[in-house]
């Protein structure tokens, strides 16, 4: 937790935080969570088990100030999974998202933002989509390829018509597969 607080602190933001592992008043805790523009859960595996983070978490999560990151691999809790999470753990360090939200919250006023599932499951066909958006591309260039060939061979243009012809063909093809390939690496990228 120390590691998080001294980054955030670095930010300029007040960090609180039970230092002495559960040794706080809780009238000192209720009043520091009372102050609080944003809580940040950090959720483990023992977090996950202790009723009172779960029972913050969740006011925290009633007054829209829930901001959450999550330092080893555990599934986190309903309803705490329908809301974005910095993880921390596996090789990841999600720092950005995690600092965005905090400044959208306390310097905006902005509440965290909730996962869509459904638009997580609409994403899926944009993952087929691209390597269909290649096969379309290739297959129009091998059509514009093999028509201007016909059409040199039946003596409707000229060889050096054909030259054209070809780089246009070229040119497109060589742009729909760079296109597919950007969609690719920006699906992969946002964890598709």
């Amino acid at each position: 937790m120390q590691p998080a607080a001294e980054r955030l602190s670095s930010l300029g933001y007040s960090v609180w935080w039970d230092e002495r592992d559960g040794q706080a008043s809780i009238d000192e805790i209720e009043r520091q969570f009372t102050e609080a523009r944003a809580i940040v859960t950090v959720w483990s595996e023992s977090a996950r088990n202790s009723s009172w983070v779960l029972a913050q978490s969740a006011q925290a999560l009633d007054e829209d100030k829930l901001l959450q990151m999550q330092i080893d691999d555990m599934r986190l809790p309903a309803p705490f999974d329908a809301l974005k999470i910095a993880e921390m753990h596996s090789g990841k360090s999600e720092w950005g998202m995690l600092e965005a939200a905090l400044a959208a919250l306390v310097r905006e006023g902005r509440p965290p933002e909730a996962i869509d599932h459904r638009g997580a499951q609409t994403a899926q066909p944009n993952i087929v989509a691209a390597p269909r958006l290649l096969l379309t591309a290739v297959t129009a260039a091998l059509v514009a390829f093999f028509g201007a060939l016909t059409a040199t061979y039946n003596g409707v243009m000229r060889t050096d018509e054909l030259q054209l012809a070809l780089y246009g063909v070229l040119a497109v093809a060589t742009l729909c597969a760079a296109v597919s390939a950007l969609r690719l690496f920006a699906i992969r990228r946002a964890g598709g």
